[in-house]
């Protein structure tokens, strides 16, 4: 972030502009070790795609911190400025999530995500509100909250749309992204604080709603590479049609790719029910449009090779001219 603190809201509003995607760590198919190369590939793949920024999945992905300290470095080293880096942190202590904080500014992240990890179990939202401040104050890098549904907290939907509304006025608080799919909540966030910060949510199926009523300038994070290809930015364009009020060419997009949000959403509803994330499935999309792809480390759910065919059908049906 090529600002201070006090400045970063204002910053954040020329730079978070568009899609921000996502990538999880690639290994190597006999050893399962971090393989730099795919990694690296990975980054120029989802440049070439014209998203504004990428998330990264780290703590979720089976990997340790220091495996994660070089997998962030080699992100932001390949991707050189022409998108900008943001580390995920869901790590199980503070500490943790402070030290990887400091890594993530040190090698040149332009933010960091806050989620919170499944053995955080506060007994008040003051408790929510303290945790995630001292992660701010931690780090002069840009921060993105991500209350979400995989948190079992007493607050109404997980925090409260007062407590984020306090939240958003920490100096280097820019940005939300929904993780909790209930609409008179989603509209309260609006409501409070999104003059205060830029909000995003994650599905392209409210962007016509969002983007027109609440002025929502960006989306993510979420794999949005695997919707289109390079070659054929389709999720992009979308976007950019809604914003621009392009509406009857946007449907067009939206329909288009019909056949892969509802397969996708199929199988990913089944286990993000429980909390979790079929990463597996992010995985064999993104082999499909050209990245590393490849086998993640247990413990991962399983990708069978019916669910396989369908999401492969599916892109094909979409139109997409998949690399394999």
């Amino acid at each position: 972030m090529d600002c201070t603190k006090s400045e970063a809201k204002e910053w954040a509003r020329s730079v978070y502009k568009g899609l921000d995607a996502t990538i999880l760590p690639s290994f190597t198919p006999d050893t399962l070790e971090l393989d730099e190369a795919g990694i690296r590939h990975d980054i120029r793949e989802i440049i070439k795609h014209g998203f504004y920024g990428v998330t990264l999945v780290s703590a979720e992905a089976g990997t340790t911190r220091q495996e994660d300290k070089r997998f962030v470095e080699w992100c932001v080293d390949e991707a050189a400025g022409h998108i900008g880096v943001t580390l995920s942190l869901r790590y199980y202590t503070i500490e943790d999530n402070i030290e990887m904080a400091c890594q993530a500014e040190a090698v040149g992240c332009h933010s960091v995500m806050i989620s919170y990890p499944p053995n955080f179990h506060p007994d008040s939202e003051e408790e929510i509100y303290d945790y995630t401040k001292a992660i701010c104050d931690a780090t002069n890098l840009a921060v993105v909250l991500f209350p979400s549904v995989k948190n079992d907290f007493p607050a109404p939907y997980r925090v409260s749309a007062r407590t984020l509304d306090r939240m958003a006025d920490i100096d280097n608080v820019v940005a939300m992204k929904i993780g909790i799919l209930e609409w008179a909540w989603i509209d309260e966030c609006f409501r409070r604080f999104g003059d205060k910060i830029l909000i995003s949510y994650p599905f392209d199926d409210a962007w016509p709603i969002l983007i027109r009523k609440y002025g929502m300038q960006w989306a993510g994070s979420a794999p949005w590479h695997n919707f289109q290809t390079p070659d054929d930015p389709r999720q992009v364009r979308l976007f950019n049609l809604i914003q621009e009020g392009r509406m009857d060419e946007a449907m067009v997009l939206y329909w288009q790719n019909d056949p892969i949000r509802k397969v996708v959403l199929s199988i990913a509803m089944q286990s993000a029910m429980l909390g979790l994330y079929n990463f597996q499935q992010w995985k064999y999309c993104e082999e499909l449009v050209g990245m590393t792809g490849g086998e993640l480390r247990m413990p991962r759910l399983t990708l069978f090779a019916h669910d396989r065919a369908r999401l492969k059908g599916a892109m094909e049906a979409a139109g997409l001219r998949l690399a394999k």
